[in-house]
């Protein structure tokens, strides 16, 4: 990893695991709208890590790429379920 890299790392972790956390309790305590959940958090992830790159300007064309694949992912798995 790139020396320049670690210091967002830290922001990066805590974001995911605030993240991995709150969609974990609401799969468990509200598993109806499980669906809606998952979109919005990953909407949120990659959002969230795409400011972070941002802001330390370190979004590369690899993070970028990266982040539209993992959204249209997100966007194809939406889509089907709907359907």
């Amino acid at each position: 990893m790139k020396k320049i890299h670690l210091p967002s790392l830290k922001f990066h972790t805590i974001y995911s695991i605030i993240l991995a956390v709150l969609l974990i309790a609401i799969l468990f305590f509200a598993p109806d709208i499980s669906l809606f959940a998952v979109i919005v958090f990953m909407i949120l992830y990659v959002g969230g890590n795409g400011i972070i790159h941002s802001r330390t300007n370190e979004l590369s064309r690899d993070a970028l790429i990266e982040y539209i694949i993992i959204a249209t992912i997100v966007l194809v798995v939406a889509i089907g379920a709907f359907l």
